[in-house]
């Protein structure tokens, strides 16, 4: 029987880890052994901060709309509630973008989302937005199932 020579194969398939583990300090770029273990970790990490990654960006889409609204005297929840009530759909991340970005239009939302609010400590009239919204107010409209006769 011949003698099979695997040092091609072996070789190979270290030089894809390597690949993988290039940057890394110490042995750990280039050590088998470290490499290896090290890369898969690096994997495992990386996949969950691809996760962690949108919920930290959300919440700073967050903070900075509420440091925008906090400099025109509003809260975020009743600019946010005000901004539903006027119609105007806008995602946090382009708020947030107008706030840092373009002032003035940030500013002309705010006092659109003022003039549709109710004075502060009294609930919106809901004769209004059911006129408004039809029979549906917004983000808490539910669906209706049809009557068996």
């Amino acid at each position: 029987m011949p003698r099979v020579k695997r040092g091609v194969a072996a070789h190979r398939r270290h030089k894809k880890i390597y690949k993988l583990a290039k940057g890394f300090r110490g042995k750990r770029k280039n050590v088998f052994r470290l490499a290896k273990t090290a890369v898969v970790h690096a994997g495992r990490n990386a996949y969950k901060s691809h996760r962690l990654k949108k919920r930290h960006f959300h919440q700073l889409w967050i903070l900075r709309i509420n440091a925008a609204c906090r400099e025109h005297d509003i809260k975020y929840s009743r600019f946010m509630f005000g901004l539903e009530l006027a119609g105007i759909l806008v995602n946090r991340k382009m708020l947030a973008e107008l706030a840092v970005s373009h002032p003035e239009v940030f500013k002309a939302l705010v006092e659109k989302a003022k003039a549709t609010l109710p004075p502060p400590g009294q609930a919106p009239d809901l004769e209004d937005l059911k006129k408004r919204f039809g029979s549906k107010t917004p983000k808490t409209a539910k669906v209706q199932e049809p009557e068996a006769e």
